[in-house]
């Protein structure tokens, strides 16, 4: 066993640097750690709300220059990727590489009406569903979202307070303890006398 404890003492010599480095470099961000999570939560919500935005985008450019056709659902799709094979009104078969949008229901084999922008057919979206098909996932997204971000930072913003109330607690308490022991005579005062 000698071996196995030379072995672990050798690791946390060397180690041990690294990680004194790392932990110095964490501890500012620890003390701001309310604000950088509620960054974070602002980050990702900005993120969800992009995503309604483009999918208005797309829907207005499909709007532009809209062309319907029936498509095939086809195998080998995921969820957020469910392809699907049509034939444009020029007469180009086409199998968007990005898939179809709004997908939800869709299954392989299934025939479904899709509308594509005649400009670019890699835009297409299942007929009659829009960027509003996003917005009660992405309003639950933000709910859930502050639900864990808002009293994770307040805990930590009354954390970080306790904190420095202790450490101004424990400077007062040093401040006296110096202050009783800088007496000249070194005797203890009398409560109510004046010092000599």
């Amino acid at each position: 066993m000698t071996w196995w404890r030379e072995l672990v003492r050798r690791t946390r010599a060397r180690v041990a640097p690294f990680l004194a480095e790392a932990l110095d470099l964490i501890r500012p961000a620890g003390r701001r750690a309310p604000e950088i999570v509620v960054v974070a939560g602002v980050v990702v919500s900005v993120l969800l709300g992009l995503v309604l935005v483009g999918a208005a985008r797309n829907d207005a450019h499909i709007d532009a220059a809209q062309g319907a056709a029936v498509a095939e659902v086809l195998e080998g799709g995921s969820r957020p990727h469910v392809y699907v094979r049509f034939t444009t009104v020029e007469g180009a078969v086409l199998t968007p590489e990005k898939g179809v949008f709004y997908p939800r229901g869709l299954e392989p084999g299934q025939l479904v009406e899709v509308e594509y922008d005649r400009t670019d057919p890699e835009l297409v979206r299942v007929a009659g569903r829009t960027w509003t098909e996003g917005l009660v996932p992405v309003l639950l997204g933000l709910l859930a979202l502050w639900a864990v971000v808002g009293p994770s930072a307040w805990l930590l913003a009354r954390a970080r307070r306790r904190r420095r109330e202790a450490a101004l607690a424990a400077a007062r308490w040093r401040n006296e303890v110096a202050a009783s022991d800088e007496r000249e005579d070194g005797e203890p005062e009398m409560a109510g006398a004046a010092p000599r």
